[in-house]
């Protein structure tokens, strides 16, 4: 995580920096006036407080007359978004009452500034109001001449913190397998030598994002949309998922269904919905510890199937009206399995606390084998330590489970009229599912 702090000189900016460097040992960098591309590299970086940064590049060519070395266009659609995807925060400062900032100025002796000061907070109040729109809820615009301001400010980034979404989470999960996984021979049930971490878990706090959108890890929007349709139409069959992948062909026992369907083991498979059943149970009892879903359940057959359940069972519970998730898994493979189901897992879980009636709370994973193949080492370890720069198209997974029209058009247009992924993807493009 990074923090930005804007606004015009005198606010405190220099102060809170050194505060937070003290709390979190994070490193301060006074950032200059930079292009979009050297803005752009220095995100990327981890764990560092920025004094100024591209909200200054906008405001300071004004009031000097310079020519910018950033358009409004980049800052607002490039920097922005990154800022929203590396789960960093932005910090904007701004005064209601001018001459606080005036006063400061004078008792510092920079009467140089005292004649543009007003000019920097009007702008800094401009953009502050201008980037608001993205609603991003790591954003925090300070009035410094508020009662108590500071100490509700501080009470704010305390809260936030070392707080891990979904891009972070995974990208430390690639890193921890790289550097301390245990390499592994190949047995009768695995597909080659791999590294393994046991017993491993790891937290996402902040679950807003649900698709692992790093360019790096580069998933398929076509298949995770098609998982996430016959999922959530709870189908086992092959003959749906298919069209998106081959993979469930080659680990099915008879060749027509699947053990791992996972939206057909919640909902069809037992003879009731256990989706509908936690909801009802955590309508009448917030306090339960009773909702889990269940979804690998004892196997005669579990030493020769191809296919044995991943997934063990989803717990949630309703804290500080919060629905927190915990995921226990017997075996996950952390490039086709884990970067694919967290999206189902975590779409479960804001699905049932909408419901429910409650906020999101925090996801937990656990895995009692947590590993990457061989031939997926050089991927994992580019994850790892590359960049953390995210797909440039946003997939919208709220839409296409909550919306049934969307839902149901997408599935009849797989079921009868199918002509290739390609077209697929245009098809969710016109219904607003990829963006």
């Amino acid at each position: 995580m990074n923090i930005f702090l804007e606004g015009p000189d005198a606010v405190g900016k220099t102060t809170l920096a050194e505060k937070l460097a003290m709390y979190s040992t994070m490193d301060i960098v006074h950032f200059p006036s930079a292009t979009l591309q050297e803005h752009l590299d220095a995100l990327y970086r981890d764990n560092t407080i920025f004094d100024r940064f591209h909200i200054g590049e906008l405001v300071y060519p004004e009031i000097y007359g310079r020519e910018p070395k950033l358009t409004f266009d980049d800052a607002n659609n490039k920097i922005m978004r990154a800022i929203v995807d590396n789960n960093d925060l932005l910090i904007i400062f701004i005064t209601s009452d001018i001459n606080i900032l005036k006063d400061r100025l004078i008792e510092r002796g920079e009467f140089n500034y005292l004649d543009e000061i007003e000019e920097q907070n009007k702008l800094f109040t401009k953009y502050a109001y201008i980037f608001s729109a993205w609603e991003y809820r790591n954003m925090y615009v300070i009035d410094i001449a508020e009662e108590n301001a500071y100490e509700k400010l501080w009470a704010w980034i305390v809260s936030r913190v070392g707080r891990t979404n979904i891009n972070v989470a995974y990208k430390n999960v690639c890193k921890d397998l790289i550097s301390k996984g245990e390499l592994i021979s190949g047995g009768k049930t695995t597909r080659g030598d791999y590294k393994e971490l046991r017993n491993y878990s790891f937290t996402i706090d902040d679950i807003t994002n649900d698709i692992i959108n790093l360019k790096t890890r580069n998933i398929s929007y076509n298949y995770l949309i098609g998982e996430m349709l016959w999922y959530w139409s709870g189908r086992n069959d092959l003959s749906f998922i298919r069209h998106f992948s081959k993979f469930w062909d080659k680990i099915s026992d008879d060749g027509k269904t699947s053990n791992s369907a996972y939206g057909y083991i919640l909902q069809k498979k037992h003879g009731f919905n256990q989706i509908e059943a936690i909801i009802d149970l955590l309508k009448s009892d917030s306090s339960s510890r009773r909702a889990v879903l269940n979804f690998n359940t004892p196997n005669i057959n579990m030493k020769d199937t191809k296919d044995e359940v991943c997934t063990i069972c989803l717990s949630f519970m309703i804290r500080d009206n919060k629905l927190d998730c915990t995921a226990v898994m017997r075996s996950n493979d952390v490039v086709f399995g884990l970067s694919y189901d967290l999206s189902y897992f975590l779409s479960l879980q804001k699905y049932i606390a909408n419901r429910v009636g409650v906020s999101y709370g925090s996801y937990t994973h656990y895995a009692f084998s947590m590993h990457v193949y061989e031939k997926d080492f050089d991927l994992v370890r580019n994850i790892a330590f590359g960049k953390m720069e995210t797909l440039d198209d946003r997939l919208d997974l709220y839409r296409l489970i909550n919306s049934e029209g969307t839902t149901n058009n997408l599935i009849n247009y797989v079921d009868n009229n199918w002509k290739s992924k390609e077209d697929f993807i245009k098809v969710a493009k016109e219904y607003g599912i990829i963006k």
